[in-house]
């Protein structure tokens, strides 16, 4: 498991603090950077934040899994390449 940034969630961060976001508040789930929305059932994590503000320190075990799975990061990647755009 990673214990740094990808590239697109570090270009994401870049460009947000550039535009001024202080990145300690995450714009998609609204819960600080280090406190991810997390839905859990029957002890899995069905349903979370995947935005590139919460960074690796803030997630361990499970909902790091969650944060890094292949569909996450491709999003991350997408938004990265949709804020570069702009």
């Amino acid at each position: 498991m990673t214990t740094k940034l990808e590239p697109a969630s570090r270009k994401i961060l870049a460009l947000r603090l550039a535009a001024g976001n202080d990145c300690e508040t995450c714009p998609t789930c609204a819960r600080p950077a280090n406190a991810p929305y997390r839905r859990i059932v029957d002890g899995r994590i069905v349903e979370g934040c995947i935005d590139a503000a919460h960074t690796v320190a803030c997630l361990v075990g499970g909902t790091r899994e969650w944060h890094y799975r292949k569909a996450a990061v491709a999003h991350r990647r997408t938004v990265a390449a949709s804020l570069e755009a702009l």
